[in-house]
């Protein structure tokens, strides 16, 4: 039985708006909702999960796996140029 996983569907939806993801919030007090931090600054959420706790378990480590795939890499830094002589 496939789910959707509610959390992987914010994390596709802030990239196609060109902003990536940097952290994903589980609730201690409401475990039925996430946040999420974007490397702007700002916040996504709360995001509303449906399932029992192991279901909200697992699809808060699937995307915590998701957004570990996603990130983009950092830029190789240009090759240092060797000194001619003059």
């Amino acid at each position: 039985m496939a789910t959707t996983n509610e959390l992987i569907v914010a994390i596709d939806s802030a990239r196609a708006r060109g902003t990536d993801v940097r952290a994903i919030r589980k609730q201690k007090y409401d475990p039925n909702n996430f946040y999420m931090t974007q490397t702007d600054g700002k916040q996504l959420g709360p995001i509303n999960c449906v399932g029992a706790n192991d279901e909200l378990n697992r699809k808060f480590g699937e995307a915590q796996s998701y957004l570990v795939g996603t990130k983009r890499r950092p830029v190789a830094a240009p090759a240092r140029r060797t000194p001619t002589a003059v």
